[in-house]
């Protein structure tokens, strides 16, 4: 005889499962030098790299260097001349640049 099992099936609130490292670790990495590779990080707190790419982007931390968003005056001229010189060579098409 078969016998007929009822099963809940809602969606039920549950806790998140506790974290394997504490982002206070990988803080106090990071304040050591900031020019360790996330491979290297992962090494030391003995994860995978993705795991540390993921909490690093959760802290808001990029790993890299970064680009100014103001150039100054000498590296302005520097990007206008290379970008003739990509132009000069039909690397670029002038009609797609935005010469502001």
């Amino acid at each position: 005889m078969a016998t007929c099992l009822s099963f809940d099936v809602r969606n039920e609130e549950r806790e998140k499962p506790p974290k394997k490292f504490e982002d206070s670790e990988l803080q106090a990495l990071l304040d050591e030098g900031d020019a360790q590779t996330q491979q290297q990080l992962a090494d030391q707190l003995n994860m995978a790299r993705e795991a540390v790419s993921i909490r690093l982007k959760s802290m808001g931390k990029k790993m890299g260097k970064w680009v100014p968003h103001e150039l100054n005056e000498r590296q302005q001229e520097n990007h206008l001349r290379n970008a003739a010189r990509q132009v000069q060579k039909k690397v670029i098409s002038p009609s797609n640049c935005d010469w502001r």
